[in-house]
């Protein structure tokens, strides 16, 4: 007898859900004899004092994977993923996996000044002694130590091989000739990205910056490395406002490059300051010759307001095969090697 594979989503993640299901029943073929995946339907119910009620449907000793990722209305979205796995949890499943392609609240894990909240780390205590997940996967999180804050330790997948094969597919010719030159955006770039100048075959830059406050936007001091006349591939895990490549593309044309390509995983792209489509236009008219980011955080809308500047690597894929190896017992190691 099979057994089912039910995959459920909060509202927000359902355009990536949709690629995700897809791509994990192709994952799992070769174990189409013993398991069988399937939707699963959830049903959210929003009262008139703004309570929040989730159903689904029989999951009884089934296996449940639930995708939630970060989205506006983010604090929303994350009691609706509390309700979806209290009520997943309620009907006694075999086993839950919970995959976060952007974890919320995941860059709130520092008391790193006086009487503040750190939920980056109470949010896994709540999963995990509250709702008993155990099984977790991150996508590339900003701060490598945010998953031993889960018992037992979550699981980790890079987007960087996805990086890689873009850059080798979209600039061959280039790092054929030696033209091109890796920039890392800053200290925790330099040390996340360490291994890419090698891999590709590209000399690298680095930008040194400091932050000496709690603003988004750290001070640039100084560039490092030979960027003149040359393809500058710019790597960071994540844009927020985009202020700080605006300034780094900046400071890269202005010693001379030939062109800026920014890559990052996260594309959160919002700016309290500004609308979306101002924001967007502004990235757009800037020194970045292309953005390339993944889908971990929902993006097609604002993409679709300049889509000559931006390209999209589908993350599904990868989460598809993650998601696969962890139902059936196989290791993750191999999606790091690059």
């Amino acid at each position: 007898m099979k057994t089912l594979v039910k995959v459920f989503n909060t509202t927000k993640a359902a355009p990536l859900a949709r690629e995700f299901e897809q791509e994990l029943s192709q994952a799992m073929e070769g174990f189409s004899h013993e398991y069988c995946v399937e939707h699963g339907a959830v049903t959210v119910n929003r009262f008139s004092n703004e309570n929040m009620e989730v159903q689904v449907e029989n999951v009884r000793d089934h296996i449940v994977v639930v995708l939630h990722t970060q989205a506006p209305p983010v604090s929303d979205g994350l009691i609706e993923l509390l309700g979806l796995l209290d009520a997943v949890n309620n009907a006694h499943p075999r086993r839950t996996f919970l995959a976060f392609p952007y974890m919320p609240y995941a860059r709130s894990d520092r008391k790193n000044r006086p009487r503040i909240s750190v939920l980056g780390q109470r949010i896994p205590e709540i999963l995990n002694e509250v709702l008993g997940v155990r099984r977790v996967l991150l996508v590339e999180p900003h701060a490598t130590h945010m998953k031993q804050y889960f018992i037992p330790t979550a699981d980790e997948i890079p987007a960087t091989p996805l990086i890689v094969r873009h850059i080798r597919e979209t600039m061959g010719a280039e790092l054929g000739r030696g033209e091109c030159v890796l920039v890392f955006a800053d200290s925790g770039a330099a040390k996340r990205y360490e291994e890419l100048p090698f891999t590709l075959g590209m000399d690298q830059a680095f930008i040194h910056k400091s932050r000496t406050d709690h603003s988004e936007s750290p001070t640039i001091r100084a560039l490092t490395g030979e960027v003149r006349g040359r393809h500058c591939v710019l790597i960071d895990d994540e844009i927020l406002t985009g202020n700080t490549v605006l300034k780094d593309a900046k400071l890269l044309k202005e010693a001379g490059a030939a062109s800026v390509r920014m890559y990052a995983t996260h594309a959160v792209f919002a700016d309290q300051k500004l609308a979306t489509e101002q924001l967007m236009a502004k990235l757009a008219d800037s020194d970045v010759d292309q953005f390339i980011v993944t889908d971990t955080i929902p993006v097609a809308e604002k993409v679709a307001l300049q889509p000559d500047k931006f390209t999209i690597l589908p993350i599904a894929p990868l989460l598809g095969e993650a998601i696969k190896r962890m139902i059936v017992g196989e290791s993750l190691s191999e999606l790091h090697r690059i």
